[in-house]
């Protein structure tokens, strides 16, 4: 019950978090969401591939994916959903397009 014994001694400011040991992160998140969204998301050209994965970035930076994948959902990045149309096959679309543009 450490938190009890620091809130006896201290009050309130002692539930406060306190420094802990170890470094400092090192992850850029900046310098990754910018290669992430340079030229309207899509990678280089020279690397072969289509658009980002988070493996793909991760090993670009020499972090783990799921760092990636974290900084992307803070920032509420997809780079998979970019230029993505899905066009529905339903046969009856024309018609219920035009009874909604119609209205």
């Amino acid at each position: 019950m450490k938190w009890r014994k620091r809130y006896l001694l201290e009050g309130v400011e002692g539930l406060r978090d306190a420094p802990r040991p170890g470094r400092e992160p090192e992850i850029d998140e900046l310098a990754l969401i910018a290669e992430t969204l340079v030229n309207d998301g899509k990678p280089r050209a020279e690397l072969g591939i289509s658009r980002w994965s988070a493996r793909i970035m991760a090993e670009r930076f020499g972090i783990s994916f799921s760092s990636v994948a974290r900084i992307w959902r803070r920032w509420k990045i997809q780079p998979h959903g970019i230029e993505t149309f899905k066009f529905s096959t339903d046969p009856q679309l024309e018609t219920k397009l035009r009874d909604v543009v119609g209205l």
